[in-house]
């Protein structure tokens, strides 16, 4: 019995639909290792929570205030966010515990105390005519890796 032979062309019409099942069969497994390799893959560890400090208890020194000093008590300063851009540099500051407020330079912060500069990590405040430098809280690092979402609320 002689040897039946085709033309490529004729096998490669007779096989394209075999071809062409295998690729998609094979781009479908590498689809669904790929999104079983990111959905399945360990989470990394929480970061860890911002350490609060929180002011001393009051002694009630205010009466005495009034006699080694100019009268006026200690400004409770927290950084809450610094723009530097010279002339224009602005610090987000909350003063004495109030709401956090946006100042610039040359803005009175209390009666005798303004700010003087902002820099990047500091601001520099000025209370009857000597400077004080208040240094920004420290940054917490970044979060590597994936991060997961909290649940959205639930909808009505």
């Amino acid at each position: 019995m002689p040897a039946l032979i085709l033309p490529p062309r004729e096998l490669l019409y007779r096989h394209a639909p075999r071809l062409l099942q295998g690729a998609a069969i094979v781009a479908i497994a590498s689809g669904i290792g790929l999104w079983g390799a990111l959905l399945l893959a360990p989470h990394p560890d929480p970061a860890p929570p911002m350490l609060v400090t929180q002011a001393p208890p009051s002694h009630g020194l205010e009466p005495l205030e009034g006699w080694f000093g100019s009268g006026k008590g200690r400004l409770q300063v927290r950084i809450t966010g610094l723009m530097a851009a010279g002339e224009r540099s602005t610090a987000v500051l909350s003063i004495d515990g109030a709401p956090a407020r946006a100042y610039r330079i040359g803005d009175a912060l209390a009666p005798g105390i303004t700010l003087s500069a902002v820099q990047a990590d500091a601001i520099v405040i000025n209370q009857d005519g000597l400077d004080e430098t208040v240094p920004a809280p420290a940054r917490p690092a970044p979060v590597r890796g994936f991060v997961p979402v909290a649940d959205p609320p639930a909808s009505r």
